[in-house]
């Protein structure tokens, strides 16, 4: 016989590079969205249903417990990436609780909320009603720029066929690393004297969460919560400048520049933040001091706790005439 073609049946399981996951905005809470969808990257996900059960104690004499009740499901789980210029800015936008506005987005009042689906061996997954409670930005040295968004889903349900007609691509944009892509930090518009080691920005809805009522299993609505933007940052100590702007408790913007290979930049920024809980050891012998502190996110006079500007990269000059 001739070896030729492929083999078939080699497979234990169905395959995570096979998944796609896509989302479009709802109209309405908790109404799946139809039409477009838009594609996104992504590194791994866990969303999962989880049911919430009651046992009434009855007294009988057969030893064991009652039948449990289902009083709830809830629907939750954290998309991660790797982040690239474009890919997640509607998330973004979104857990600020705004629209991007002239390449700017800063937090307001706005709510969205998402239909996900997801393509997994040969069905989909539908998530109405998904409600971005946190983003997660880290910069580490020795990693690529990763991001991670927590949602809070109104329910789960599985479907034969595509709920979406069409589908926009996900942004093809090169990931940002941590070596010639990270521009640099600034606390009040001073760049720390020793080297970065790692930035983490935190945009959490504090307080969000889905309310819950009786005659079905999934959620009612969402509580939406209020924006609060906090951090952590590992310099390498040199100097006792950053030690002293937390010490005079002096709070104003700090903003983490990043620009990617082909000049595409974010700066991302807390508007009006303080340093707190210096940590400056020497903690062994042969190591090299790093000073780590938390950062705390605060309104601005009149409002405003953290912006994210967005820089396209500028296009290449015309030629010049003959």
């Amino acid at each position: 016989m001739a070896f030729t073609g492929a083999t078939a049946g080699y497979q234990a399981a169905a395959q995570a590079n096979d998944t796609a996951i896509s989302y479009a905005m709802e109209p309405t809470y908790g109404i799946a969205a139809t039409g477009n969808y838009q594609r996104t990257r992504f590194t791994g996900e866990n969303f999962k249903p989880t049911d919430t059960t009651q046992r009434p104690d009855e007294i009988n004499a057969d030893i064991e417990a009652a039948q449990a009740v289902l009083t709830q499901t809830s629907v939750a789980g954290t998309l991660s990436g790797a982040l690239s210029y474009g890919t997640y800015d509607d998330m973004l936008a979104a857990v600020l609780g705004a629209d991007w506005a002239d390449n700017v987005v800063q937090n307001g009042a706005v709510v969205k909320t998402w239909t996900l689906i997801e393509k997994m061996n040969a069905k989909w997954l539908v998530r109405p009603g998904s409600y971005c409670t946190q983003a997660q930005l880290t910069f580490a040295q020795g990693s690529f720029a990763s991001t991670s968004f927590d949602f809070s889903c109104k329910q789960e349900t599985l479907a034969d066929a595509d709920p979406a007609t069409t589908y926009t691509d996900a942004p093809t944009g090169r990931v940002f690393n941590t070596v010639d892509n990270f521009v640099g930090m600034t606390v009040n518009g001073v760049a720390p004297d020793g080297c970065v080691k790692q930035v983490q920005i935190t945009l959490a809805r504090d307080g969000a969460g889905s309310d819950y009522g009786m005659g079905h299993a999934d959620a009612c609505g969402i509580r939406v919560g209020q924006i609060l933007a906090s951090g952590s940052a590992q310099i390498f100590f040199k100097t006792w400048d950053m030690y002293q702007v937390w010490a005079n408790g002096t709070q104003g913007p700090i903003a983490t520049t990043v620009k990617d290979a082909d000049g595409n930049s974010y700066v991302l920024t807390f508007l009006n933040a303080a340093l707190r809980n210096p940590v400056i050891n020497a903690g062994s012998k042969n190591t090299s001091i790093v000073a780590t502190f938390d950062i705390e996110g605060n309104p601005q006079a009149g409002g405003g706790t953290f912006k994210i500007q967005r820089i396209p990269a500028a296009p290449p000059a015309a030629p010049s005439g003959g």
